[in-house]
Formats: structure tokens, sequence, C-alpha cells
């Protein structure tokens, strides 16, 4: 009967290696990735929220591991590993990073894929959590630049969400992004504006700035602006001013483009000639509309 025993200790017990090293062989050695090749930017000890309505967090990073718990939107997590394991989800690349971060009251550690984090957020005046983030990539014919669908939510301070919207956002080599609440910037009707900026910082690479607008129900998308710059020698600039900022009329968004190029590359001193260009946009308290003129004959 001894014997008997201790055969069955030993044969569960190499039953139980072999599973381990089966699971071993599936799950490849985890590789370190380039951490500047994202717009996310996070650093060992950076504080990040949740961006997906529930995120799962594994024992390894990749998909293959093991579930380990889910968190909500909102939620806190902090980096605590370089990023891990470029992976294709939602028809975009992102890696893993080992994070804790609080189940109840007992602090636990996992690995989550980067993508299912906010790419910002802001808390404003009333506790309320403003962040947006990549929901999926909508084309990737082109390697360059394509098509994202970005998001942007807002949780009441209980982190339950109360609005959310979509935009659409053309991507290219913008290296950071930052988010910001502004007030309504004179237009009735809203309680404030959330300016999302998309920044280039090599040549021909754009900066873009997207508006949505908050009633306290819903999200208005208003007018945006781009601009960028071609070695020095040619320029795109954008500027949009709210009623609070030209004082020309509460309804009115104005909209100035300068486009400049160089009229002679080989002077020291370097002189444009530019062109410039006002859109104007009527706010109705529901929809900023593109006012077009006629010019007289």
């Amino acid at each position: 009967m001894f014997l008997c025993a201790m055969f069955k200790q030993v044969f569960f017990g190499l039953l139980i290696l072999l599973s381990v090293s089966v699971k071993a062989q599936e799950r490849p050695a985890a590789y370190a990735v380039d951490e500047n090749s994202n717009l996310w930017n996070k650093r060992i000890n950076d504080t990040a929220r949740v961006f997906a309505d529930i995120a799962y967090i594994r024992d390894y990073p990749g998909l293959k591991g093991l579930v380990l718990d889910s968190l909500t939107a909102g939620s806190k997590v902090i980096i605590k590993s370089e990023a891990y394991n470029n992976t294709l989800i939602k028809d975009f690349h992102a890696p893993w990073h080992k994070v804790t971060y609080m189940a109840g009251k007992q602090q636990r550690s996992g690995f989550i894929w980067l993508g299912l984090l906010a790419l910002g957020s802001n808390n404003d005046k009333e506790g309320k959590l403003w962040m947006y983030g990549f929901n999926k990539y909508l084309n990737r014919s082109n390697d360059e630049e394509h098509l994202s669908l970005c998001e942007i939510k807002i949780l009441d301070p209980s982190l339950h969400i109360v609005g959310r919207t979509s935009i659409l956002v053309t991507r290219g080599e913008q290296t950071f992004t930052e988010g910001k609440i502004l007030n309504n910037m004179g237009l009735a009707g809203l309680q404030a504006i959330y300016r999302i900026g998309f920044f280039g910082e090599a040549c021909a690479v754009s900066t873009d700035h997207h508006y949505i607008g908050w009633t306290g129900m819903e999200f208005i998308n208003l007018p945006g602006k781009s601009n960028v710059s071609d070695a020095g020698v040619s320029y795109h600039d954008e500027k949009l001013l709210f009623p609070s900022e030209h004082r020309l009329g509460a309804s009115l968004i104005i909209k100035d483009i300068t486009d400049g190029e160089v009229i002679d590359p080989d002077q020291k001193e370097l002189k444009y000639k530019e062109s410039k260009n006002r859109v104007k946009y009527i706010w109705n308290g529901k929809i900023a509309s593109e006012i077009v003129e006629m010019n007289a004959q």
C-alpha cells in the first residue's frame, strides 16, 4: 500500500511537470520592444487608466496568458515593466506591460495589452474623468498613414460611463498626444469642449487637433485644425477662434488658414510667399455649419 501511494504521488507529480512544460512550450519567451514606438509613451512607474469597458489582466504578456483579473474603464494601473511582445489586436499593434493594480483592498500584478489603456485622461472640476483611446484601425493597406477610430468617454466620480462618442483620426507618424478640457469658449448650449491633439515633430508630419463639445448629455463634433511644415520650405497653419476669443459674435467660429512657400530657398534669410483664407462656421446650439459666401460678380 505504501509503495502504491508513493507511485501515485510520483505519477501525478510527473503529470503536473509535463503540463507545465507543455504550457511553457506553447508560450514563447517574452521579447522587449521599443517603448518609443507608440503614442502611449508609458514609462516604468507611470500611472495609466483602463480605457476599454473591460480589460483582462494575464499572467503572461500575450493572448495565451491565463486571465488573472478583469478591470473596468477608469481603473488605475501602475506600469511596472518595459514593453513586451507587440501583438495585433483590434487591427493595430501594441505591446504588453506588467502592471500593479488594486483588486478590492489587495494589490495584485499581471500583464495588460497597452491598447486597452487610455491614450490620455483628464479630471474636471466636478470629478468626472474624461478619457480617449483607440478603438480600432479602419484600414491597414498603407503602413504610413491610415484612419483610426478614436473613442472619447466621460465617467462620473463612481467611474460609470455617462457619455461616449467616436471620431476618425488620420494616423501618420505622430509621436505624442495630449487632451485638454476647455470651457465652452462662448458657445451656448455647451458645458465644455474636449481638445485632443496628435503631435508631429518631424518634417511633413502634421499636428492635428480635434474639438468635441459636451452638452452634459451628448457630444457634438466641432471644427478642428491642422498644422504641418515641410523642412522650412513650405507650411500650412490653421488657427481656430471661438466666440470668447474673437468677440465678433456669439454664434461664429472662425478658422484662419495660412499657406506659406519659400520664394528663394538659396537665400540666407528665407522669405515666404503667403496666401491667407478665412473659413467661418455658424453655431446654432447643436451643430457648427460652414458658411458658404458667394463672391459678387
